[in-house]
């Protein structure tokens, strides 16, 4: 009896341990038939690319390449059919960014549209920022026509880095310029335009599309190449523009020696080291008089336009923020002036990319950005345009202008003035 009984006692507990093994096995097969998916399933989507309306002469949108841009810098691209819908599968919904871009020669560009005046091609583009896309549908994407532009703005560089002792330095920031046409240009009364860049834009795109009915650009300041001389630009060439000409190099590891600037906007405050050997630039308009530098990065950093005009700048309209009736004043600067354009947005650390909201530029200007990898700046990064496959006709390169800056700038932490990927 005695027996029997320890040996029920060792048995009982073995049959117990099989019995829940068997349910937990049931019940593991069973949650593996369970479709969990309705919150993570992959999506197809449509998108439609149309043609500009000065195309009058119709055009193939076969094999033109649509890119789709996630928050986390994922992009997913696919070509055109013979109708112009390019095709996705496997995506996951969220919010992206949709962009084309294609070029045209000159042949082509008058072919299409009928005009034979434009003789450096042109760029068929299109964006969409923050879209939606959560199930099977088809998405329009509407293209605007621009002119290939001879000169472009090819490089900024506004970060700052860390100084020897490890301080904030912004001594070393500059804007370079290239010239990616055939013929010499002589940029002498080039006006350089720095965007109004608040935190809570003064005009949000839907601001100026009410009051200015999208014919301006709100610039903090203007600065003009001098006209005293003529300054003349070859193909393949670039100008560099700085607030201190020297070589920065000396003091910050990650900076530049830019002795060989062209321009320097001179600090009337004294507080900037000038070179007295580079000519200066001249201020036409400042939205803040205690500052009388380049201001790349307060309140943020700005977005650059580069334009042309006979009229007297100065005499422009002084405009207060949307609403206001007091408070700073921005220059409106009329759109059809402006030569060049790139948005350039705040860094946005919870999408890893930058912050839309905040955009200034039509698309026509810019329909993407570029912003560099931090919040605060100081990383020693320049955004500078790709080269892009094609050739002027003496051999010198072209950078890439696709009026999207998503597209056509990377960034870089050892490039150097008058350097171009090749």
């Amino acid at each position: 009896m005695k027996i029997e009984k320890m040996n029920s006692q060792k048995t009982f507990p073995l049959e117990k341990i099989r019995i829940i093994s068997c349910i937990i096995l049931l019940v593991m097969t069973f949650a593996s038939c369970v479709d969990y998916s309705d919150e993570a399933t992959a999506i197809s989507a449509k998108v439609q690319v149309t043609v500009p309306e000065e195309f009058t002469n119709g055009s193939s949108l076969e094999g033109k390449t649509v890119s789709l841009l996630n928050a986390a810098g994922n992009k997913f691209t696919a070509k055109t059919d013979a109708n112009g819908v390019a095709s996705f599968s496997n995506l996951v919904p969220d919010v992206y960014t949709l962009s084309t871009s294609w070029e045209l020669t000159p042949a082509e560009y008058a072919a299409l549209t009928g005009d034979n005046v434009v003789n450096e091609g042109a760029v068929v583009s299109g964006n969409i920022n923050n879209q939606l896309i959560k199930s099977q549908e088809t998405i329009t994407l509407s293209t605007s026509l621009a002119i290939n532009r001879s000169l472009v703005i090819s490089k900024v560089y506004y970060a700052g880095s860390k100084d020897n002792k490890g301080k904030n330095y912004l001594a070393g920031q500059f804007i370079e310029l290239y010239n990616q046409s055939d013929k010499t240009i002589d940029v002498a009364g080039l006006y350089i335009g720095l965007l109004e860049s608040n935190a809570t834009p003064a005009y949000t795109l839907d601001n100026l599309k009410e009051k200015f009915n999208d014919s301006i650009v709100v610039c903090k300041q203007v600065y003009r190449i001098p006209t005293n001389k003529p300054h003349e630009l070859k193909p393949g060439e670039s100008l560099v523009i700085t607030n201190s000409a020297i070589d920065h190099t000396v003091n910050a590891p990650l900076e530049r020696n830019l002795l060989t600037a062209d321009y320097e906007a001179k600090d009337a405050q004294g507080k900037t080291q000038n070179n007295p050997d580079t000519p200066a630039l001249e201020l036409c308009f400042s939205s803040f008089a205690a500052i009388s530098k380049m201001n790349l990065l307060q309140s943020g950093p700005c977005g650059i336009v580069i334009f042309r005009t006979n009229k007297d700048v100065k005499k422009f309209n002084q405009i207060y923020s949307y609403g206001k009736t007091k408070g700073s004043l921005w220059l409106a600067v009329p759109k059809r002036y402006v030569i060049d354009g790139v948005e350039i947005l705040k860094y946005n650390p919870k999408t890893g990319g930058a912050d839309i909201a905040t955009k200034h530029l039509y698309n026509e200007l810019d329909g993407g950005y570029t912003t560099i990898g931090a919040v605060s700046g100081y990383n020693g990064e320049v955004v500078y345009r790709k080269t892009s496959t094609r050739k002027g006709k003496d051999g010198h390169r072209i950078l890439q202008d696709t009026n999207n800056s998503l597209n056509d700038f990377k960034r870089s932490t050892t490039i150097k003035i008058h350097e171009y990927d090749e």
